[in-house]
């Protein structure tokens, strides 16, 4: 019997950003992307203020399916909660930006 035995690797540091948070991050960034190119389109130029209502209800869905979306961040409602509320945002204003600048 060989007593080297191979290294062990132990868990990763952060396995909170896996293949599926991804997937919802990107989801959560195409909403508020087609939430953005709609308000863009519809408001008035000098509206801008009011859009960050459209974002409110994204929000409150976020909050209530955060349950369901926390284990694809490894059980990490936090990071869930930054990283997707953080997409959405991100993805609104490029968006908005994007179409009132063409």
């Amino acid at each position: 019997m060989d007593k080297n035995q191979p290294k062990r690797q132990g868990p990763r540091a952060d396995a909170t950003f896996n293949r599926g948070s991804g997937i919802a991050t990107v989801i959560a960034a195409f909403v508020g992307s087609l939430a953005g190119g709609l308000m863009a389109s519809t408001l008035p130029p000098d509206k801008f203020s009011w859009t960050g209502l459209a974002l409110v209800p994204f929000f409150l869905l976020l909050e209530v399916y955060l349950k369901y979306l926390a284990p694809l961040f490894a059980g990490n409602s936090s990071a869930a909660r930054i990283t997707l509320a953080g997409a959405v945002v991100l993805g609104f204003y490029v968006t908005w930006f994007a179409v009132r600048a063409s």
